[in-house]
């Protein structure tokens, strides 16, 4: 796909996206000049319009009612406002579920998912397609040549809460994409390992989704099912995409992904990057000490999915949603503080859920630019604070984040894989990803997050964190990258199994074996609030490999001295280190402490000489580069303490700090943007 990124048109100046989803529908149509004028005064320049309007816009089967939302973008245009035009799709209007109940989808105990929410259709249904693109060309043709139109929205959040269904379209599908994978029911029964518990599958027509069942499924035909459910609803999006294309050739066409969204099992973000015109994500931040850290992992993420060109950040929130358990607000600066951590990151566009927060309906709790209490509030105040800080910050669009020295591989299919259950329910794919991702912030280190696919030879420095999933292909490359002169960690829970989930025998970890020079014989679980200790003063938990033989070569970091009470698991080496032809191999068979972590990386990838751990002290450091322009963007990570950094170029913006002659300090949220010379 070729990368476009929506550009402001009619000659006006360039500058950064700012606004968010838009919804007058809700209100009186006397609210939209108001809501203007208010626009206006934030400097919002982009809205997204539709997301949920197919019931106004088709209000009967056929019947298309375009005036109201021409009125309003036209409105909108005129004030120098453009328009993220969803194809409105996201939500079938009850007559049509009505007329064709079939479209609705179910769950894996056959209960069918009824109006009343939102996205309850099957993404399977050919008969919800059929709709779905009749209302996109409908809107493509009409509004192809307004002015105000700079990009379209497919859908919204695509799989947040249809990414399984169950029904008998979606067996269907199931079967066909099967066929498409394996070829035959021979190779379906082998990655599938039919002998096991009697499965074998002698007729397609015998397979079913996932559904509930004794004993727990088959974990291949889990991993298979999640990997058909993300690849049907891409089919999906690749359809509208093909309508607007052909319609609108020059308006840019997105959907809002979700990369590590906590309420739901997300699409394969890294596959999906390569069917849009430009990424696009949601991300609602954590209301705890993780907040700033996980933001920046999730925006490493999404600089990953977009290959290093410029995203949109289509949704975040002004302060507290409404469907955690505990909906804490964001504290004074925290708006701006964190719209910067995705502008450092790789975001051309900021914008929110929603603008005018709701009066009534599911989400009116959730929080929005423009508050119940109006435009005598904090929040407002912020979002017209973050409107000017972007005009300042301007001349930063279009440049990309520079490289870092180390770039950490997530995967999806490792994620779907662990969900099946391994060794402890304490594991979480995510938390331990976000765990050594914060472990790297601490030594200093901004990782990029990358795909297996992407070209991570070109890193300094490689890591697979709980990579599960490794196929042989992936394991050469790793090889080749260390005899090149690459450095490659690997941790405990990686390389354990092939792209089917089939283990390498012969000992763990079978994908880097050879590379590594270790062999595992068993991985133990560690009790919760349970600890091993090593030689070099280093704790690890949750998991622990029982390394039964190391290479000559294979020099040991780390030894238990103390298995918590396993005495087999004493003396054994636990973090290893192999010089393999020009470059080195790392092996971590624990979950370090976060402080061991931030010593290995500060140890053995950055290579200083005494490291001494602070935590969230250590400033959050990005850049980004364009053609003779260089731009620094610093962030205290401390909730509670302030820090001093260096002033290493011109001062463009500072939040929550006080600007010194040759040092900036920094208070608990703030952030500085400085201007480096080339």
């Amino acid at each position: 796909m070729r990368y476009r990124f929506p550009k402001i048109p009619d000659g006006k100046p360039d500058a950064i996206w700012f606004g968010g989803d838009y919804n007058p529908e809700q209100w009186p149509e006397e609210t939209v000049e108001e809501d203007i004028r208010l626009m206006r005064q934030a400097g919002i320049n982009l809205v997204t319009l539709g997301v949920f309007a197919w019931a106004l816009i088709e209000p009967e089967d056929g019947k298309f009612q375009f005036a109201w939302l021409d009125k309003i973008a036209d409105r909108l245009y005129e004030n120098g406002i453009f328009v993220d035009m969803a194809t409105a799709t996201a939500t079938p209007p009850r007559w049509l579920t009505c007329k064709h109940p079939e479209i609705l989808p179910r769950d894996r105990y056959g209960n069918t998912i009824w109006p009343g929410g939102r996205q309850h259709w099957r993404p399977t249904s050919a008969i919800f397609r059929k709709y779905a693109l009749r209302l996109t060309e409908k809107m493509a043709e009409h509004y192809k040549d307004h002015p105000a139109v700079v990009a379209w929205h497919v859908s919204n959040e695509l799989g947040c809460h249809n990414i399984f269904d169950y029904s008998e379209d979606a067996a269907a599908g199931f079967r066909e994409w099967l066929k498409k994978k394996y070829g035959s029911l021979e190779e379906l029964n082998r990655a599938w390992n039919g002998p096991f518990w009697s499965q074998m599958v002698t007729d397609w027509s015998q397979i079913l989704p996932p559904r509930e069942c004794s004993g727990g499924v088959n974990p291949t035909t889990l991993l298979d099912f999640k990997r058909f459910s993300s690849d049907t609803l891409l089919e999906y999006y690749k359809a509208e995409a093909a309508v607007l294309h052909k319609k609108t050739p020059e308006i840019p066409v997105t959907t809002n992904l979700m990369v590590l969204e906590n309420q739901t099992n997300p699409v394969d973000c890294f596959k999906w990057g390569l069917h849009m015109d430009f990424v696009s994500n949601d991300h609602y931040y954590l209301p705890d000490r993780r907040h700033l850290d996980e933001m920046t992992m999730s925006a490493a993420i999404v600089e990953g999915v977009s290959e290093r060109n410029p995203w949109m950040l289509m949704e975040n929130s002004t302060s507290s949603v409404n469907w955690r358990p505990v909906n804490l607000r964001k504290k004074p600066g925290e708006i701006l503080r964190d719209a910067l951590v995705h502008v450092a990151n790789g975001a051309d566009g900021i914008c929110f859920f929603q603008w005018r927060q709701s009066a009534a309906g599911a989400e009116k709790f959730h929080s929005a630019m423009l508050p119940h209490a109006g435009e005598n509030s904090r929040i407002y105040r912020e979002v017209c604070q973050l409107g000017e800080t972007l005009k300042e910050l301007q001349t930063v669009k279009g440049t990309k984040v520079r490289q870092a020295p180390l770039a950490m591989l997530f995967d999806y299919d490792s994620w779907w894989a662990y969900e099946n259950g391994l060794l402890t329910r304490e594991f979480d794919y995510r938390g331990e990803f976000f765990h050594w991702y914060r472990a790297a912030l601490d030594a200093g280190i901004t990782a990029d997050v990358v795909g297996k696919n992407a070209d991570w030879e070109k890193y300094e420095a490689v890591m697979f964190p709980v990579t599960l999933l490794v196929d042989k292909d992936t394991g050469k490359r790793a090889e080749r990258y260390v005899e090149n002169g690459g450095k490659l960690i690997v941790t405990y829970g990686s390389g354990i199994s092939d792209s089917q989930d089939h283990v390498y025998t012969g000992g763990y970890p079978g994908a880097f074996r050879n590379v590594l020079g270790i062999k595992v014989q068993e991985f133990v679980a560690v009790a919760e609030n349970h600890e091993i200790r090593l030689d070099n003063g280093w704790t690890g938990t949750l998991w622990v490999d029982d390394v039964m033989e190391i290479t000559e070569d294979c020099g040991i970091l780390a030894r238990i001295t103390d298995g918590d009470g396993d005495t087999a698991l004493e003396g054994r080496p636990v973090v290893t280190k192999r010089n393999y032809g020009e470059g080195q191999a790392f092996y971590i068979g624990t979950k370090l402490r976060r402080e061991d972590g931030a010593e290995f990386f500060a140890k053995y990838i950055t290579e200083e000489e005494a490291f001494i751990w602070k935590g969230d002290r250590i400033p959050l450091c990005v850049e980004r580069v364009g053609e003779k322009r260089r731009y620094q963007f610093i962030f205290n990570r401390s909730s509670q303490e302030e820090v001093l950094v260096p002033k290493k170029g011109r001062l463009l913006y500072l939040l929550k700090g006080i600007d010194r002659e040759k040092e900036i300090l920094l208070q608990p949220a703030g952030a500085a943007v400085l201007s480096l010379g080339f």
